[in-house]
């Protein structure tokens, strides 16, 4: 590579999907992340949780969230469950 050809700016990372996020009533500190492409399980009926948002894959990661690990979650159980871990959140509880 001859000192004239410059690399591209590294680009953030984005994930891979848009996840549906939805939030533990009784445990707001509790979130499910489902991939908008797969059913909505069971388990997230309206008594215990609700839809918080939409977390699309340039959107930033709610303190907590790893991708790593939620790609790891759908793949064996259809969504990913994660505690919010930082006072910090990009949701409001």
């Amino acid at each position: 590579m001859s000192s004239s050809q410059q690399l591209a700016p590294a680009r953030a990372h984005a994930r891979d999907c848009t996840y549906n996020l939805f939030r533990n009533r009784p445990r707001p500190e509790l979130l499910c992340a489902v991939p908008e492409d797969r059913p909505v399980p069971e388990f997230l009926g309206p008594g215990g949780w609700r839809f918080e948002q939409t977390l699309r894959p340039l959107d930033e990661s709610p303190a907590g969230f790893d991708e790593r690990a939620a790609r790891a979650g759908v793949r064996f159980n259809g969504f990913y469950l994660f505690q919010i871990t930082a006072s910090r959140t990009a949701l409001a509880a």
